[in-house]
Order: structure tokens, then C-alpha cells, then sequence
């Protein structure tokens, strides 16, 4: 077992020197200059001199082919420093931790909702096969999972925020806290921040819980036709014994594997909701980033991003092999 994460972890630092190498020079290659988009936001009396301007391009190393200024960067990422940003002149280590809480608020929240109610829906999908209860919710949870989610929270926000305005079932519109928030109590700064999550937690959640509870199905429907399980029956096991201590426990390798495929989603954020939401999120950083051309946020961001999927997918390949004894890797 040894042997094999050595290897992994090897070929996880060339994959992630690959693709940042990569991707460092696409995004030198967009066009717009970081530090004439920040004078577009400038007044007249604040613009730099030229001779200004070009001592910070010397500075940032933006005079410097991009495959030089990459090699600047990892040398700076191997000392453990992610550099500064251009638009905010802050330590991009700093920008990113302020965003993390945000994100993780709303990620962590929709994935303990999908798995706490995609397993029983799951279960309750096999039990009633073919039956019209199942036949709906079967058809409603395909339409959650067809309706796109920016699509939802736009409904949403009008119903809940305009709509039921002045009524007990209104909800903020946007953003993350009241502005009165500081001058509220501990109590009601925990509700006031609940109440602006709820929207953005719902649009988090509804697709993921729709696909989850689909894929729980499927997998105890393929179960239940094995061998074992109507051995099971005809030793007279109750059905619901039947489907959660026999189907449910095999059921459950795949979907265990699944966790460690969602661990870059849980940092990544939704630059599409968080936008809509004004949610101080990762994604709406990205997109910030973007629109800023700030490439020390947009690299640290990308390597936070990259180095997240190559560990869930180790992750994922470990807990299969956890949670199956069939498999080895040593």
C-alpha cells in the first residue's frame, strides 16, 4: 500500500506541474493588461505616471516572457508563498482564507443534506418500485435534476424575496449578512445568517440530491437481483431488513467512493450562484479574478482547485479499497 501511494503522490506533482505549466500560459495569453483594467477604475487625478506604470510591470514580472515569470511562480510556490495580488496588493493566501469560510458554509451544508436524504429516498424508491408514489417522485426528482440551477434561483429570489415581501416567509434577496449585522446579537446574527443561506443552500442542494438519489437507486435495484439477496427472502428476512442490512451495505461502495470525488466541489464553490447571490464565495473570487486578469489570485485558485481533484481521486481509490476488502493495492 506504501509502494502505490508513493507512486501516486509522484505522478500527482508531474500531473500538477503539467497542468499548471499550462494553464499559467493561457492565462498570460487573454488579452487585457492587469494593470490597465485597474486604471479603468481610477479617477483622473489617481492615474500613474508611465514611468509608474512600467516599474510595477517590472515589479510583477510582467515584462517577462510568460514561460519565465511561470518559473518565477513555482519557485515562489515551492518556498510556500503564493505571491501577492495585483488588483487587491494582499497576499493571495490571505484573499483565499477570507473566501473559504463562505464556501464552505454552503458546500458542506448541501452535501450532508444530499447524503441524509438521497440514502432513504433511495431506499424508498426500491421498496415502492413500479408503484405510482414511486413512478412521481421518481419523475419529479428527474425534473430537479434537468432544471438548471441558476434558472432556480432566479424563481426563488422572485418568490421569496419579492413576492413574500413583508411576510414572515421573506427571505434576502442577496448577499451573505444584514447590513445591521454587527449590532445584532449572537442569537440573531446566527438567524440572520441562516435565513441568507437558505436560498443559495437549496440551489446548492436540489440537483446533487436528485442525482444521489437516483444513483442510490440504481444501485439497489441492480443489487436486489443477486443471489444472495433472494436467498435472503426465501429464508423469510423482512423486506426492509432485506434492503438495508443486505442491499444497502453493497450499495454503499460505490456511493462511499463518490465522497472522495467531491472533495474539489467543496472549495470550488459556483461562480454561476454565488454571482446571483452576491455569496463572498470561492466562486465569485474566480470570477473576480477573471474579470481583473489578477494572475497570482487566478494561479492560486487553479492550484488549490487542481490539487483538490488529484487528492480526491486518490481519496476515492483508498476508501474503495476500504470499504471493499476484495481490493488491494499492495
Amino acid at each position: 500500500m506504501l509502494d502505490y501511494l508513493i507512486r501516486r503522490f509522484l505522478l500527482a506533482a508531474v500531473t500538477l506541474a503539467l497542468i499548471t505549466f499550462l494553464v499559467y500560459g493561457l492565462i498570460r495569453l487573454m488579452p487585457g493588461d492587469p494593470l490597465l483594467m485597474q486604471m479603468e477604475s481610477m479617477g483622473p487625478d489617481k492615474m500613474p505616471r508611465a514611468e509608474d506604470l512600467e516599474r510595477m510591470r517590472e515589479v510583477f514580472g510582467l515584462n517577462d516572457p510568460w514561460y519565465v515569470a511561470y518559473f518565477d511562480w513555482l519557485g515562489r510556490i515551492v518556498r510556500g508563498d503564493l505571491g501577492v495580488s495585483l488588483s487587491r496588493n494582499t497576499k493571495v493566501a490571505a484573499i483565499i482564507s477570507e473566501r473559504i469560510g463562505p464556501t464552505l458554509l454552503l458546500s458542506l451544508s448541501s452535501l450532508s443534506l444530499t447524503y441524509l436524504l438521497s440514502i432513504p429516498l433511495g431506499l424508498y424508491s426500491t421498496a415502492r418500485a413500479n408503484k405510482p408514489d414511486e413512478r412521481v417522485l421518481s419523475t419529479l426528482l428527474y425534473m430537479l435534476y434537468s432544471l438548471p440551477s441558476f434558472v432556480a434561483a432566479l424563481l426563488l429570489q422572485t418568490w421569496f424575496a419579492i413576492e413574500l415581501r413583508g411576510t414572515a416567509w421573506e427571505l434576502p434577496l442577496f448577499g451573505m449578512v444584514s447590513d445591521n449585522f454587527n449590532d445584532l446579537s449572537k442569537g440573531a446574527q446566527v438567524l440572520d445568517l441562516l435565513r441568507h443561506a437558505i436560498l443559495p443552500i437549496t440551489c446548492y442542494t436540489y440537483g446533487s440530491l436528485a442525482y444521489y438519489s437516483r444513483f442510490v437507486r440504481a444501485n439497489l435495484q441492480e443489487v436486489v437481483r443477486q443471489d444472495y439477496i433472494r436467498t435472503a427472502r426465501a429464508k423469510g428476512v423482512g423486506p426492509l431488513r432485506v434492503l438495508v442490512r443486505h442491499a444497502l451495505r453493497n450499495t454503499m461502495i460505490p456511493l462511499v467512493t463518490m465522497i472522495g470525488l467531491t472533495l474539489p466541489a467543496l472549495l470550488s464553490g459556483s461562480i454561476i450562484l454565488e454571482q446571483i447571490f452576491s455569496w463572498p464565495g470561492m466562486g465569485k473570487l474566480f470570477f473576480e479574478s477573471i474579470r481583473e486578469r489578477d494572475y497570482p489570485v487566478l494561479m492560486g485558485l487553479l492550484l488549490m482547485f487542481s490539487t483538490l481533484t488529484l487528492l480526491g481521486q486518490l481519496l476515492a481509490d483508498t476508501l474503495y479499497a476500504w470499504v471493499d476488502p476484495r481490493v488491494s493495492y499492495s
